[in-house]
Parts: C-alpha cells; structure tokens; sequence
C-alpha cells in the first residue's frame, strides 16, 4: 500500500469544493466554469478512484481471497457514512408521511442500488457512490488484466470507452435536457470508461521520463480548454456528442497532470486543500443534508440570507467531514 499523494488530494479537494459551491449558488449554466465542474467534477472524481485504486493495490491481488478482502475493504470505508446518510434522510422523510421503502432503504444500505437500480438513491448525489461500488468489484479483474499483458487491459478500457461513446451519441439525446434522461446519464456504464481511464493513467504512465515541463503545459492546456471550450445551455451539452469526448480527454488530462508534476503550494493553502481531499466523501455526501436543514433553520427563524448560507453550511459541512474522517477514518481513496 502506498502512501497518499498531495497532488491528487488538492485535485480532490478543489472538486469538492467545486460541487459543493456548484449546489450552494445554483449555478448550472455551463457557459459557467462552475457549471462545468458541477457535471464533470463527478467525473474526475471517477477518473482519480481508477487511479487512486491502482496505486494503491497495484500488487495486491492475488487470488480471489485478496479480491474479497479488497471488497471489504471498500464497504468498510463506504458504508458506515454512507448508513449515516441515509438515516438523516429517510428519517426525517418518515416523520413527514413520505417513507422510503423497505426496499429502497436495503437497496442502500447494502449499495445494492448500484448494480440493480441506480436510480433508487436515497441521498443527493449518491447515485455516484453506486456507480463506485460497480467499479470496485470490477477492480480485481481489471488490475489482472493489465498485470498479465498491458494490451489486455488497454484493450479493456478501449471496450469501456466504446460503450462510453454509445451512450455520449446513441443513448443519450442533446436535444433533450440532462434531467429528463438522468436515468440513462447515471447507469454505471455510462461513466465506467472513466474509472478505466485512471487505471490506464497508471499502468501507461507510471514509470514515465517526460519532461516536467510537458506536464506543466499539460496542465495549463486543459485548463484552458476547459474554460473556453465553447458550450452553452443544459448540461446535456457537454455530456453528448464531440463535447463528451473534448471534456472526458481533458479531465484525464487534469488528473494526469496533477498526478505527475509535483505541483507546490504555500502551506495555508495546500494543507488546507490536502484537508479537504481527505475528507472529499464526507463533504460529498454530507453536504446536500446540511444545506437541507440550515435553509430551513434560517427560514424558519427568519433570517435567510444567501451569503449567511453560504457560509454556513461551509462552515459546518468541512468541519463535520473532517471530524468524521478523524474518528471513523471515512474518506476517499
């Protein structure tokens, strides 16, 4: 097992915080950069746990009891803040005469959800978490590939980006909105191609001698394609057709460049980001419940304010995610 990376933890962090901001300030325009990073922010978070698993466990599979543990592992570290979740939920939800079903809340529990009916999530964004869990217990056998011949795995995320790009121009429909086809956005299937990406980053780049300065223009590249590349309107703009595509490279790109060009940040502000990296599925998950119930606190006691918001539920949802991951250890990989 290797130790954590800052580089990636700050990308991780500067994702968290996009989405987090993203659903604060209802900014989902994607002629915005906030708008982007709203959609595809959940897409370099699958693009980092590819790639984040294959550090981590590039020689850890063995035989099928690794591959066991290695899934125990993953529940061990999802679900406990994950059950957490959906009781500040499905509680309250009860309380107020709209229970969730038996059904859906063991859908859940067990992230069931995800290989069954990925659109039975319970809490906000975690139709994300299911799609994780798909990929996890896929993770053994696409580590083995790329550890019997390196063209077996390439080959197996060239099969994943070709279902990817069925979905970007056969599936799914630009001249219909992202929410009216969430169901066929969210299928794990869908975003499999991105975790496949992380694990190609690694086993293609790993031992790499480029020059530091081609990551740094890397860098600066996908930075500015992802800010100026033309698109506007719904979401489903920048999920379908060539935009799916330009998008997707340049996430990889990002995260490519994070990983390989140590980049170096004052202490105040790395230590910070490398913070809120580690909690990163604290921040993810708690989030929406804290924006839930302080806009009704507010309300209710009449002193709503966009900015107060704002800073609240900052202020109570890193806190609560780092408290979390101190105690129980819960963060992201």
């Amino acid at each position: 097992m290797m130790t954590r990376l800052k580089s990636l933890d700050w990308l991780r962090g500067l994702m968290a915080l996009s989405i987090l901001l993203y659903h604060l300030l209802d900014r989902a325009d994607i002629d915005t950069v906030l708008g982007r990073l709203g959609v595809y922010g959940v897409s370099i978070f699958f693009i980092l746990s590819g790639l984040s698993m294959a550090i981590a466990y590039d020689r850890f599979f063995k035989d099928l009891r690794s591959a066991g543990a290695f899934f125990i592992r993953r529940i061990f570290r999802i679900w406990p803040l994950l059950w957490l979740a959906v009781v500040l939920v499905a509680v309250p939800a009860y309380f107020r005469g709209h229970p969730f079903s038996a059904v859906i809340i063991g859908l859940n529990l067990t992230t069931l959800f995800g290989f069954i009916a990925p659109t039975h999530y319970v809490n906000m964004g975690a139709w994300s978490i299911g799609n994780e869990m798909v990929y996890y217990a896929l993770t053994p056998l696409l580590i083995a590939g790329y550890h019997y011949r390196r063209w077996l795995g390439n080959s197996i995320t060239l099969a994943a980006i070709s279902i990817g790009i069925l979905f970007a121009f056969r599936l799914l429909h630009p001249d219909l909105s992202l929410a009216s086809q969430w169901a066929v956005y969210i299928n794990p299937f869908n975003n499999l191609y991105l975790y496949c990406m992380g694990l190609a980053i690694y086993y293609t780049f790993r031992d790499s001698n480029v020059s530091r300065r081609w990551y740094i223009g890397l860098l600066l590249g996908a930075v500015t394609a992802f800010v100026f590349y033309p698109a506007t309107g719904d979401s489903i703009h920048i999920v379908t057709g060539i935009p799916r595509v330009a998008f997707s490279l340049i996430s990889v790109a990002l995260v490519l460049a994070f990983w390989k060009f140590p980049l170096s940040l004052p202490d105040a502000i790395g230590d910070n980001f490398e913070k809120l990296g580690i909690a990163t599925y604290g921040v993810y998950l708690l989030h929406p419940i804290v924006m839930h119930w302080t806009e009704k606190g507010l309300r209710y006691f009449g002193v709503y304010e966009q900015h107060l918001f704002v800073l609240l539920v900052l202020g109570i949802t890193i806190p609560l995610a780092l408290f979390i991951f101190r105690v129980f250890g819960v963060s992201d990989d």
